[in-house]
């Protein structure tokens, strides 16, 4: 299994957009390319499938184009905030190139907020058009294991604050992100993997997200065998993070490539 972190930045990316010339860096050199941090999505090749797309951020069209990805057999949604929704649009190259429209899985709440959302792409939702037919077919799961073209992954569910988020499992590969706790039946469901990628926003404590001390406690229960922290802002400049992370713990960076076991 073959992963490419497409984005691995907070809901802004970094820098922040904002009246600073050349933006807002906070804490991050802007020396550093891997500190500049497009909106987070991985994308997963697998024996079985040639590109399994998790979320698409607003920046996907460029994401796509700078890591060269040339096709999308299914996307995985964890929820519908912007910062993981907005470049769905960008999928139409890929999804008019086929035959049928996209297979796209998410929660049943997520299918509740995001399908209206985007009424004009999903099969559930559109209207009758010839000339612009609907990129995805949505489907919607239930949380634990369930069959994605061909593919078993594991629907875990996860606390965003005041909503719940998804995060997947894929063989043993685990994507955990946007989340600030975990049920103990779900964290048990992560156990043996071998290549985590899990939310860790800052170093203070969030409402909403896991910060750096929790996720690595996370880790240290789980046990995977790599651990790569996504979902970081302005504030988690990527050497200071390396330097604090113990063995096997690194931060991720866009264009960061994984090999797992399938």
């Amino acid at each position: 299994m073959k992963v490419k972190v497409l984005g691995c930045g907070g809901s802004g990316g970094v820098p922040l957009a904002s009246g600073k010339p050349g933006g807002d860096w906070r804490s991050c050199s802007p020396d550093n390319p891997r500190n500049r941090r497009r909106r987070c999505s991985i994308h997963i090749e697998t024996g079985q499938r040639a590109g399994i797309l998790i979320d698409t951020s607003p920046d996907l069209r460029a994401q796509v184009l700078s890591e060269g990805i040339q096709q999308i057999d299914m996307v995985l949604f964890t929820h519908d905030h912007a910062d993981h929704t907005h470049g769905l649009d960008d999928l139409r190259a890929f999804a008019y190139g086929r035959s049928t429209p996209i297979p796209a899985y998410m929660s049943r709440e997520t299918h509740e907020s995001l399908t209206p959302k985007f009424s004009y792409a999903f099969e559930s939702t559109h209207t009758n058009s010839r000339l612009y037919p609907a990129m995805l077919a949505d489907r919607v799961f239930d949380y634990g294991d369930f069959e994605a073209e061909g593919v078993t992954i594991t629907a875990i569910r996860q606390s965003h604050g005041n909503i719940e988020t998804t995060g997947f499992r894929v063989g043993n590969l685990a994507y955990s992100t946007d989340v600030v706790d975990f049920q103990d039946k779900e964290l048990e469901k992560l156990k043996g993997i071998e290549t985590w990628i899990v939310d860790s926003l800052r170093m203070e404590p969030h409402p909403t997200h896991a910060h750096f001390e929790k996720t690595l406690k996370w880790i240290r229960e789980v046990q995977p065998r790599q651990a790569v922290l996504t979902h970081m802002n302005h504030t988690m400049d990527y050497d200071h993070v390396k330097a604090l992370c113990p063995k096997g713990v690194e931060p991720a960076y866009d264009g960061m490539v994984l090999q797992c076991e399938g």
